[in-house]
């Protein structure tokens, strides 16, 4: 089982690194085959399409990014100091996995993307689900004031994903009062 397992990782690890170098329609299975070390046939047998093949790695790398998110996370934690780990995690995540952020930033923006970035949280784990409840207005058992979604988004891991990208490198104690001041702007306290 081991084997078949590596040689599936192979095909979603190179699958990622093409399209991240190359773009979706610019990845031919025959340069996958040759990247992955596995035959055009043993890539179909895994992945019957392209499509389902590109929504492996988008999996892939969704659930590498929780591991990241939510390392250190304790149910036990107060909100303040769990959303205050992850925004950290995140801004951790989007610094240092470089390949998975371009990856991701492409498939969101792709019709490859069929669900919102909150479902698939939503389904990905009880903590993730445990986050959304509390990231909720707090009329409706949230956390949080009474602002779009979209502003939450961009307040928080939105802001962490655009301070990582950018070439500046923030010191640990900077990155600790910006997720502070992510706390004040977002909670309703």
């Amino acid at each position: 089982m081991s084997g078949k397992r590596d040689k599936r990782e192979a095909i979603v690890e190179a699958m990622l690194d093409l399209i991240v170098e190359r773009g979706f329609h610019d990845a031919p299975m025959s340069l996958l085959a040759k990247r992955s070390g596995a035959s055009p046939g043993v890539i179909y047998h895994y992945f019957p399409s392209k499509d389902e093949l590109i929504h492996a790695v988008y999996q892939h790398v969704v659930s590498i990014k929780h591991e990241l998110f939510f390392e250190g996370f304790s149910e036990d934690e107060p909100p303040r100091e769990a959303l205050l780990r992850i925004w950290l995690n995140a801004y951790r995540f989007y610094r240092t996995r470089r390949k998975e952020t371009r990856f991701l930033d492409q498939y969101l923006n792709s019709p490859y993307c069929k669900t919102g970035a909150e479902e698939e949280m939503r389904s990905a784990s009880s903590e993730s689900a445990r986050i959304l409840q509390w990231l909720q207005p707090k009329k409706k058992g949230g956390i949080v004031k009474d602002i779009p979604s979209e502003a939450i988004y961009g307040l928080t891991l939105g802001l962490a994903a655009s301070l990582a990208k950018a070439p500046k490198t923030f010191s640990p104690v900077t990155l600790k009062r910006i997720a502070e001041t992510v706390w004040q702007a977002i909670a309703d306290e």
